[in-house]
């Protein structure tokens, strides 16, 4: 071979070096993930909704591979948390573990929110916190029957509590009161733990409550907001079986990340929160906060947001609930 012809030797072999380079480095790019990732929490620490998302932290990190931190950027109807995770690289690395709230309830709500349902991705669903009708143990009302009765023959002398307007639970009642055809006068609070004293002591007739302030305070539900019966109350009917349903009860939540992260790490991130709501340590959390650990992959969790979103908006905008 002569000079000419081991140059040119040399150059494909130089060239298919720097290829193999290339797609060797493309290919490490591709792996995800390869550093640790943030789940950005809109609620504030140690509350239940945060209990298990840093229970989903430890067991993401364990499918995957690679730590899972927690960032809690709370405030703002739970607006600001999302809004983290609209402005950050759609890399796959900052996805919210957040009630849909801030999704489907504050685009119609606030103008100008800088986001709104097509800046994220709803990866999966991972819990469904279950609310109630409540009562408090002294109540003389017994079911819900006769607390609408009530409710007809003397408007506006029944009062409830609830977690603020536009809250999931305020919507949830508000729309239930409308199905009954009755006038209920709405008290509302920053949280559930700020009714509660208010609603054990019977300062309130009722109060829109999670299975777990029920469970924890000796309370009477009379309905619960549910497609089928609470397995820890099998003697509390839902709204649909007494006729008042369906109601829209957005107090579920999940996996969401920005809209433009890539479809393959879209799809791992599905795979692995389907992993993780089945595991022995989250299902524990979350029966211990009396949640369902309950998953629902992209397609459906998306569905039964967006069913949702058009009731909500309704709704909002026929209280006159916008800001």
């Amino acid at each position: 071979m002569g000079f000419k012809g081991r140059r040119q030797l040399g150059r494909a072999a130089l060239l298919g070096a720097l290829l193999l380079g290339i797609a060797g480095g493309a290919g490490a790019q591709e792996v995800f993930p390869s550093r640790p990732m943030q789940i950005v929490m809109p609620l504030p620490p140690g509350s239940g909704t945060d209990l298990m998302a840093r229970v989903f932290a430890t067991e993401l990190g364990s499918v995957l591979g690679q730590r899972t931190v927690v960032n809690n950027r709370t405030g703002a109807s739970l607006t600001i948390g999302i809004q983290a995770v609209v402005n950050a690289p759609p890399d796959g690395y900052v996805f919210a573990f957040s009630p849909v709230t801030p999704i489907v309830i504050q685009p119609h709500r606030v103008r100008n929110l800088g986001y709104g349902k097509e800046s994220v991705i709803p990866v999966c669903q991972t819990f469904d916190n279950i609310f109630h009708i409540a009562v408090p143990s002294s109540s003389p009302f017994r079911d819900l029957r006769s607390v609408i009765e009530f409710a007809r023959a003397n408007p506006g002398k029944l009062r409830y509590g609830h977690t603020g307007p536009a809250s999931g639970p305020h919507l949830l009642a508000a729309q239930l009161w409308r199905n009954a055809g009755v006038e209920v006068a709405d008290i509302p609070y920053r949280g559930e733990a700020d009714f509660a004293t208010n609603l054990v002591s019977g300062t309130l007739d009722m109060g829109i409550a999670t299975s777990f302030l029920i469970q924890t305070q000796g309370l009477r539900s009379l309905g619960a907001a549910s497609a089928e019966r609470v397995p820890a109350m099998p003697e509390v009917p839902t709204l649909a079986e007494l006729g008042l349903g369906p109601v829209a009860s957005v107090t579920y939540g999940g996996l969401f990340l920005r809209a433009g992260t890539p479809e393959p790490i879209v799809a791992r991130l599905e795979e692995a929160c389907r992993e993780v709501v089945a595991s022995h340590a989250y299902g524990e959390v979350a029966e211990k906060q009396a949640v369902r650990a309950t998953y629902l992959g992209r397609a459906a969790f998306a569905a039964r947001m967006e069913a949702d979103d058009k009731v909500v908006g309704e709704l909002i905008r026929t209280l006159g609930l916008t800001e």
